[in-house]
């Protein structure tokens, strides 16, 4: 009971921490709290947001958005070209009937998009 007492006050300190500190350095802050408190790393990771990343497509010329949902490993798959950058031969991809409706997906939000905020960046 004593140890998660400990954890409990440890993630509040954390998270308490991270809101007083410049949003602008929360990347660079977070790694420093998990080098600090490795044992809380999954909770700091889906506790604490952190700015989305921006990759470019080498094969379609589009840039997509890296997170979770799109990553296997170290690697991220395009929803624009299906391959993951950097390449990962055993990668997870959708079925063929998935991928179709991806595809109508992706072209119908790119759309909306251009439409509404005249550019930008989907995925």
């Amino acid at each position: 009971m004593a140890d998660y007492d400990e954890n409990d006050q440890q993630m509040d300190c954390a998270l308490d921490l991270m809101r007083r500190l410049p949003p602008q350095n929360v990347e660079e802050n977070l790694i420093t709290l998990l080098e600090v408190l490795p044992e809380l790393t999954e909770d700091l990771l889906s506790a604490i947001d952190q700015p989305l990343k921006i990759r470019q497509d080498a094969q379609a010329g589009k840039e997509y958005l890296v997170c979770d949902y799109n990553r296997d490993g170290d690697s991220y798959r395009s929803p624009w070209s299906n391959e993951y950058d950097p390449p990962l031969a055993d990668g997870n991809v959708p079925s063929d009937r998935l991928r179709k409706l991806e595809m109508a997906a992706n072209e119908a939000f790119d759309t909306y998009k251009e439409l509404y905020y005249e550019g930008g960046v989907s995925s």
